[in-house]
């Protein structure tokens, strides 16, 4: 079997990886500083929490409209557009005081409206610069990115907030974006494409409803949206059944609790380079349920090993271990949906799972706060573990046997929806 061509070689890919990652610098940045000062002026837990609620409901309810925004809108110029219009937004925070919080709150809606037109772009994008044999290893590049990202910005957003207060926080911020802007404004005029349709002279019907009825057209990819959803109440309850698992049952502390979650991200960054090499072998929806079954099996093993052992090394072994499994599924997903949707719908499709997926965090995060006292962190991060295997079983079931059986994985290891 021939290995695909490199994706280093597509300029346009490597600019929008450079700038997709500066983006995401910013706003992990952002989703770290903008609670931190609420909480430290404040003082008050729900005030912060509440940063975080605005930001999940801005993606619940708009993410399909932003979708259909990027659907409608040159890819390019909507990146450019979107990254510039990102730096606008952060200019309330100049009117943020002790005793005048709400233009963060601004801020945050701002941010997140953006960003509802912003990722789906992205997503539309990708599948448009390379051949379906480079989508995996693509897709595991940019989930690198990612990681690299989350452990950059998180990290300058809470030294910003502690040296320079907001200010350091706009200046830093509204540079990522700019970048973004500029790496997005080098992309080559083929990125400026809107769907498969401009040939036709008949105007494309970019609806929501209508990108609704194409994705309930398609099984597969609307058994995606619930596989990746039920994925992601797992992982909302995840944040407060960590700490409370690290702390209570492996009697550890705040350090502890840093340098594990640390260790699932230097996993999940050797993880994106070594599935990106394998990607030639297997179709994205095998290396997606391969991940999710891989996943469970790690996290049972995590969850259940201190009626063995509590040493640290354990896990910290155990979740770099994590991190393979974690980015399978995530670049398995993604490169699936992207290989089955037609070009022209990726936009909604990555819009509504954007907007699925925060639902189920949201769903996620608020059980494991009312149930940890109720059930315990063990019973709970065990149901966590069912999820995942659920989600394996599901994929397997509605994704990888019908397309074996419509001949997707039989013809060779990635073919892309033609419709």
């Amino acid at each position: 079997m021939d290995e695909p061509r490199s994706i280093w070689r597509t300029r346009d890919f490597t600019l929008l990886l450079g700038g997709s990652t500066v983006n995401s610098i910013g706003d992990w940045l952002l989703e770290l500083a903008l609670p931190l000062y609420v909480f430290i002026e404040t003082d008050s837990g729900l005030s912060t929490a509440s940063v975080y609620v605005v930001r999940l409901l801005i993606g619940v309810l708009f993410g399909p409209f932003g979708g259909s925004l990027a659907d409608r809108w040159r890819l390019r110029t909507t990146l450019v557009g979107t990254n510039l219009l990102q730096v606008a937004a952060l200019s309330p925070l100049a009117m943020v005081s002790s005793d005048r919080i709400w233009p963060v709150y601004v801020v945050v809606v701002l941010q997140g409206l953006i960003s509802t037109v912003n990722d789906p772009a992205s997503f539309a994008l990708l599948p448009r610069l390379l051949t379906d044999d480079q989508l995996v290893p693509a897709n595991s590049a940019m989930s690198a990115g990612m990681s690299v990202a989350r452990l950059i910005g998180a990290a300058a957003g809470g030294i910003a907030v502690g040296t320079g207060g907001l200010a350091a926080v706009a200046i830093l911020d509204g540079t990522t974006f700019v970048v973004g802007a500029l790496a997005a404004g080098l992309m080559s005029p083929a990125a400026n494409r809107v769907g498969d349709n401009e040939s036709s002279s008949e105007e494309p019907d970019s609806s929501v409803r209508a990108g609704l009825r194409e994705i309930r057209a398609r099984p597969t990819v609307a058994a995606l949206i619930g596989i990746q959803s039920l994925a992601l109440l797992g992982f909302g309850a995840f944040p407060v059944l960590f700490i409370v698992f690290v702390t209570d049952v492996l009697d550890g502390g705040g350090s502890e609790v840093g340098v594990i979650r640390a260790c699932s991200a230097f996993g999940g960054i050797l993880a994106a380079a070594t599935i990106g090499k394998l990607a030639s072998r297997y179709h994205p929806a095998q290396v997606m349920t391969a991940g999710y079954l891989m996943f469970a099996v790690v996290a049972f093993v995590f969850v259940n090993a201190p009626t063995v052992t509590t040493a640290l090394w354990v896990y910290l072994v155990l979740f770099a271990m994590s991190g393979f499994p974690n980015v399978a599924s995530q670049v398995g997903i993604t490169s699936t949906a992207q290989l089955l949707c037609p070009p022209a719908v990726l936009g909604r499709l990555g819009g509504l799972m954007s907007a699925s997926g925060a639902l189920g965090m949201g769903i996620g995060s608020v059980a494991a706060g009312l149930l940890l006292d109720v059930l315990g962190v063990r019973v709970l991060f065990n149901g966590q573990v069912a999820v995942l295997l659920a989600c394996g079983l599901l994929s397997a079931v509605h994704v990888v046997r019908p397309m074996r059986r419509d001949g997707l994985l039989d013809a060779g290891p990635h073919r892309r929806c033609q419709q």
